[in-house]
Protein backbone atom coordinates (compact mmCIF):
# COMPACT_ATOMS: atom_id res chain seq x y z
CA UNK A 1 0.00 0.00 0.00
CA UNK A 2 2.72 2.63 1.17
CA UNK A 3 4.61 1.60 -2.51
CA UNK A 4 1.35 2.27 -4.61
CA UNK A 5 0.80 5.62 -2.46
CA UNK A 6 4.48 6.83 -3.44
CA UNK A 7 3.58 6.00 -6.93
CA UNK A 8 0.71 8.13 -6.94
CA UNK A 9 2.38 11.11 -5.29
CA UNK A 10 5.18 10.54 -8.10
CA UNK A 11 3.35 10.95 -11.06
CA UNK A 12 1.21 13.58 -9.24
CA UNK A 13 4.48 15.91 -9.00
CA UNK A 14 5.75 15.09 -12.69
CA UNK A 15 2.08 16.25 -13.81
CA UNK A 16 2.47 19.46 -11.88
CA UNK A 17 5.41 19.95 -13.15
CA UNK A 18 4.86 19.43 -16.86
CA UNK A 19 1.66 21.93 -16.71
CA UNK A 20 2.81 25.37 -16.61
CA UNK A 21 4.73 23.96 -20.10
CA UNK A 22 1.72 22.72 -21.14
CA UNK A 23 0.05 26.21 -20.56
CA UNK A 24 2.13 27.91 -22.00
CA UNK A 25 2.34 26.03 -25.64
CA UNK A 26 -1.67 25.26 -25.07
CA UNK A 27 -2.16 29.22 -25.04
CA UNK A 28 -0.52 29.68 -28.03
CA UNK A 29 -2.30 26.99 -29.88
CA UNK A 30 -5.51 28.88 -28.86
CA UNK A 31 -4.10 31.91 -30.18
CA UNK A 32 -3.34 30.68 -33.64
CA UNK A 33 -7.07 28.94 -34.08
CA UNK A 34 -8.96 30.62 -36.72
CA UNK A 35 -12.18 33.20 -35.42
CA UNK A 36 -15.43 31.18 -35.22
CA UNK A 37 -17.53 31.86 -38.87
CA UNK A 38 -21.06 33.65 -38.17
CA UNK A 39 -24.00 32.82 -39.92
CA UNK A 40 -24.01 35.87 -42.00
CA UNK A 41 -20.77 35.47 -42.81
CA UNK A 42 -21.73 31.88 -43.97
CA UNK A 43 -24.22 33.45 -46.51
CA UNK A 44 -22.93 33.64 -50.49
CA UNK A 45 -24.59 36.92 -52.39
CA UNK A 46 -27.22 35.71 -54.90
CA UNK A 47 -25.98 36.13 -58.03
CA UNK A 48 -28.70 34.58 -60.05
CA UNK A 49 -29.76 37.28 -62.52
CA UNK A 50 -33.95 38.77 -62.58
CA UNK A 51 -36.24 37.29 -64.59
CA UNK A 52 -37.36 39.22 -67.56
CA UNK A 53 -40.53 40.56 -67.22
CA UNK A 54 -43.57 37.84 -68.73
CA UNK A 55 -40.97 34.78 -69.37
CA UNK A 56 -42.40 31.43 -69.38
CA UNK A 57 -40.47 28.67 -67.88
CA UNK A 58 -40.48 25.32 -67.52
CA UNK A 59 -38.15 22.27 -66.89
CA UNK A 60 -35.85 22.80 -69.96
CA UNK A 61 -36.27 26.31 -71.06
CA UNK A 62 -37.00 29.58 -70.82
CA UNK A 63 -39.32 32.07 -73.13
CA UNK A 64 -40.00 35.33 -74.24
CA UNK A 65 -41.20 37.26 -77.04
CA UNK A 66 -40.40 41.01 -77.71
CA UNK A 67 -40.89 43.28 -80.44
CA UNK A 68 -37.35 44.84 -81.74
CA UNK A 69 -37.29 48.69 -82.39
CA UNK A 70 -35.98 50.15 -85.67
CA UNK A 71 -33.64 52.32 -83.81
CA UNK A 72 -32.14 49.45 -81.71
CA UNK A 73 -31.59 48.35 -78.05
CA UNK A 74 -31.43 45.66 -75.76
CA UNK A 75 -33.40 42.08 -75.72
CA UNK A 76 -34.39 40.86 -72.27
CA UNK A 77 -32.43 37.06 -71.80
CA UNK A 78 -35.33 35.13 -70.42
CA UNK A 79 -33.64 33.59 -66.74
CA UNK A 80 -32.81 30.15 -66.86
CA UNK A 81 -30.02 27.49 -64.89
CA UNK A 82 -28.14 30.49 -63.65
CA UNK A 83 -28.19 32.68 -67.02
CA UNK A 84 -29.44 35.37 -68.13
CA UNK A 85 -28.77 39.54 -68.20
CA UNK A 86 -29.35 41.95 -71.59
CA UNK A 87 -27.93 41.99 -75.16
CA UNK A 88 -27.73 45.01 -77.49
CA UNK A 89 -28.66 44.50 -80.91
CA UNK A 90 -28.77 46.63 -84.12
CA UNK A 91 -31.54 48.85 -85.34
CA UNK A 92 -33.64 46.56 -87.83
CA UNK A 93 -35.95 47.57 -90.79
CA UNK A 94 -38.61 46.98 -90.65
CA UNK A 95 -39.76 46.44 -86.63
CA UNK A 96 -40.80 42.63 -86.08
CA UNK A 97 -41.40 40.02 -83.21
CA UNK A 98 -38.31 38.01 -82.01
CA UNK A 99 -39.22 34.69 -79.28
CA UNK A 100 -36.33 34.36 -77.30
CA UNK A 101 -35.59 30.70 -75.67
CA UNK A 102 -33.12 30.00 -73.05
CA UNK A 103 -31.65 26.58 -72.12
CA UNK A 104 -28.74 24.48 -71.06
CA UNK A 105 -29.00 22.07 -72.57
CA UNK A 106 -30.04 20.63 -76.09
CA UNK A 107 -32.68 19.32 -75.31
CA UNK A 108 -34.57 19.67 -79.07
CA UNK A 109 -31.46 18.92 -81.28
CA UNK A 110 -29.79 21.81 -82.19
CA UNK A 111 -26.23 21.64 -84.48
CA UNK A 112 -23.25 21.39 -82.29
CA UNK A 113 -21.56 24.37 -83.90
CA UNK A 114 -18.63 24.84 -81.66
CA UNK A 115 -15.58 22.60 -80.09
CA UNK A 116 -17.01 19.91 -77.16
CA UNK A 117 -20.47 21.10 -75.29
CA UNK A 118 -21.89 24.62 -75.08
CA UNK A 119 -22.71 25.59 -71.43
CA UNK A 120 -25.75 27.89 -72.83
CA UNK A 121 -28.16 28.02 -75.95
CA UNK A 122 -30.08 30.90 -76.68
CA UNK A 123 -32.52 30.22 -79.63
CA UNK A 124 -34.19 32.99 -81.81
CA UNK A 125 -37.29 33.10 -83.99
CA UNK A 126 -37.80 35.99 -85.99
CA UNK A 127 -41.79 36.61 -86.92
CA UNK A 128 -41.23 38.31 -90.36
CA UNK A 129 -37.97 39.23 -92.65
CA UNK A 130 -35.84 42.33 -91.82
CA UNK A 131 -32.35 43.90 -92.30
CA UNK A 132 -30.04 44.36 -88.89
CA UNK A 133 -27.88 47.71 -89.10
CA UNK A 134 -24.00 47.67 -89.31
CA UNK A 135 -24.06 48.57 -85.24
CA UNK A 136 -25.04 47.09 -82.26
CA UNK A 137 -25.06 49.07 -79.28
CA UNK A 138 -22.84 48.71 -76.53
CA UNK A 139 -23.60 47.64 -72.79
CA UNK A 140 -24.77 44.71 -70.94
CA UNK A 141 -23.94 40.97 -71.86
CA UNK A 142 -24.81 37.42 -70.94
CA UNK A 143 -24.29 37.26 -67.01
CA UNK A 144 -24.27 34.29 -64.67
CA UNK A 145 -22.13 32.57 -62.04
CA UNK A 146 -21.39 29.97 -64.49
CA UNK A 147 -19.19 32.52 -66.40
CA UNK A 148 -15.97 32.91 -65.24
CA UNK A 149 -14.10 36.45 -65.35
CA UNK A 150 -10.94 36.89 -66.87
CA UNK A 151 -11.42 33.42 -69.33
CA UNK A 152 -12.47 33.39 -72.84
CA UNK A 153 -15.69 32.52 -74.32
CA UNK A 154 -16.90 31.50 -78.44
CA UNK A 155 -20.31 32.14 -79.90
CA UNK A 156 -21.54 30.62 -82.97
CA UNK A 157 -24.36 31.07 -84.30
CA UNK A 158 -26.77 29.62 -87.27
CA UNK A 159 -30.15 31.07 -89.24
CA UNK A 160 -32.68 28.23 -90.74
CA UNK A 161 -34.28 30.31 -93.50
CA UNK A 162 -36.64 27.80 -95.06
CA UNK A 163 -34.44 25.01 -94.37
CA UNK A 164 -31.39 26.73 -96.12
CA UNK A 165 -29.27 26.93 -92.81
CA UNK A 166 -26.42 30.11 -92.92
CA UNK A 167 -23.70 29.97 -90.25
CA UNK A 168 -22.35 33.41 -88.86
CA UNK A 169 -19.48 34.18 -86.50
CA UNK A 170 -18.10 32.66 -84.46
CA UNK A 171 -16.55 35.11 -82.36
CA UNK A 172 -14.86 35.08 -78.57
CA UNK A 173 -14.55 37.64 -75.72
CA UNK A 174 -13.31 37.35 -72.58
CA UNK A 175 -15.34 37.71 -69.53
CA UNK A 176 -15.55 40.55 -67.70
CA UNK A 177 -16.85 41.09 -63.49
CA UNK A 178 -20.67 41.71 -62.59
CA UNK A 179 -22.68 41.57 -59.58
CA UNK A 180 -24.15 38.04 -61.49
CA UNK A 181 -20.99 36.64 -62.09
CA UNK A 182 -18.81 36.95 -65.31
CA UNK A 183 -20.38 38.84 -68.03
CA UNK A 184 -19.87 38.33 -71.58
CA UNK A 185 -20.50 41.18 -73.93
CA UNK A 186 -20.70 42.37 -77.67
CA UNK A 187 -23.42 38.71 -78.51
CA UNK A 188 -25.19 41.38 -80.70
CA UNK A 189 -22.15 42.05 -82.96
CA UNK A 190 -23.62 38.34 -84.47
CA UNK A 191 -26.67 40.29 -85.57
CA UNK A 192 -24.73 43.65 -87.23
CA UNK A 193 -25.67 43.75 -91.16
CA UNK A 194 -27.88 40.51 -91.60
CA UNK A 195 -30.49 40.51 -93.81
CA UNK A 196 -33.26 37.95 -92.84
CA UNK A 197 -35.63 37.97 -95.89
CA UNK A 198 -39.00 35.97 -94.41
CA UNK A 199 -39.35 34.42 -91.03
CA UNK A 200 -36.82 32.00 -89.62
CA UNK A 201 -35.42 30.53 -86.80
CA UNK A 202 -31.84 30.47 -85.37
CA UNK A 203 -29.53 29.33 -82.60
CA UNK A 204 -26.07 31.29 -81.04
CA UNK A 205 -24.66 28.23 -78.98
CA UNK A 206 -21.98 29.83 -76.09
CA UNK A 207 -18.65 27.38 -75.60
CA UNK A 208 -16.11 27.86 -73.14
CA UNK A 209 -12.68 28.88 -74.17
CA UNK A 210 -11.10 30.59 -77.34
CA UNK A 211 -12.06 29.21 -80.57
CA UNK A 212 -11.66 31.51 -83.16
CA UNK A 213 -9.60 34.64 -82.96
CA UNK A 214 -12.01 37.38 -84.05
CA UNK A 215 -13.54 39.38 -80.94
CA UNK A 216 -17.14 39.78 -80.45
Amino acid sequence: MRLELRFIAALGSIAAAALPSACAHGGGATASLPALVTPQQRMLPDRKPPKCKGQQDTKQYAELTETLSTSGGSLCIPEFGGFGGKVGYPAVDPSVQLTIVSSTTNYNDQPQLGEGTAIFYLQLALSGGTTFAQNAPAGGGLVSKHIEPGDPYTAYGEVDISGFKVKFGPCYAVATKSKYGGQLGGLGTLLEGRNVPEAASGVIEIYAGQQTSTEC
